[in-house]
């Protein structure tokens, strides 16, 4: 007998020896979804409780490279088109670069200013009330105390730096939710798949597919790369020797396959042809 059940549609744990360790119980989960008591998403979503706690922000944050942020230095009338075409409720704001986040911005303050149109060429960092103070915290800052702090001081955006004080990405409140009970799609989000099969041996990639996804895609192993490159984006800069200049367009050859390079953004590698090498 599976150690869940589903008495009177209610999941409890039977006979469970206080001296069992963490591996077991996850052992004893994947059995019960195996014996078909608990759901592939209900297993899944009890090993991530478990893995909440060896995280850190550094491991689910939004990537510098990929942080859509509102120029100081830009008006209200701007910032009120960009939130316009945007699906994002808040915004940091920088001052020349992202290095100098001065604060966010809440869609609720921005509405509350767009029935001012005295103050739409006013700079949005000259506009009183309109900034909320930043909030920094460090790449090891751990998720769990994380989503305690940020729920007892009722905060959906933090701004995540490195051991200089640079900023290395963001972590929202869904970003700490979804390592629970996975992705959460909503309206406005695009279906973005990270690898697409065009057809036997031939994948079009994001840059920032995790190693390991293209490791088990493609089927080859990685376990030798350096093990602070995380994503194929890094991969391919360090086969290739160095950063790459965006509208350059390159091919690497490793693994037994090609990895031709079809766009990079602000020096980051976004899309890639991969082929297997016959």
């Amino acid at each position: 007998m599976g150690i869940f059940s589903k008495n009177k549609k209610k999941k409890t744990l039977h006979n469970l020896d206080p001296n069992v360790t963490e591996q077991d119980i996850i052992s004893m989960v994947n059995e019960s979804h195996e014996q078909g008591h608990l759901r592939a998403s209900e297993a899944a979503m009890i090993e991530n409780i478990f893995a909440f706690d060896d995280k850190d922000a550094k491991d689910i944050m939004t990537h510098r490279a990929d942080i859509e942020a509102l120029d100081g230095d830009c008006t209200l009338r701007e910032a009120i088109d960009i939130f316009d075409k945007s699906h994002f409720s808040r915004f940091p704001v920088y001052i020349k670069d992202l290095d100098n986040i001065i604060g966010t911005i809440h869609m609720k303050e921005l509405l509350h200013f767009s029935l001012m149109p005295d103050e739409y060429q006013k700079k949005i960092r000259d506009i009183d009330g309109l900034i909320r103070k930043p909030q920094f915290i460090p790449e090891t800052h751990s998720i769990n105390t994380l989503f305690t702090q940020m729920q007892f001081q009722k905060l959906h955006l933090m701004i995540v730096v490195d051991e200089y004080g640079q900023t290395s990405g963001l972590v929202t409140m869904e970003d700490i939710i979804e390592e629970i009970v996975g992705n959460i799609q909503d309206e406005h989000d695009e279906d973005e798949r990270l690898i697409i099969e065009k057809k036997p041996g031939v994948f079009i990639m994001s840059g920032k597919t995790p190693l390991e996804d293209v490791s088990e895609r493609l089927d080859i192993d990685l376990s030798d790369v350096e093990s602070e490159i995380e994503t194929l984006n890094g991969l391919l800069m360090y086969l290739h020797g160095n950063v790459p200049e965006d509208g350059v367009n390159f091919y690497v050859n490793a693994f037994g396959y090609k990895f031709t390079v079809l766009s990079i953004k602000d020096r980051v590698i976004t899309k890639v042809k991969v082929e297997r090498i016959q």
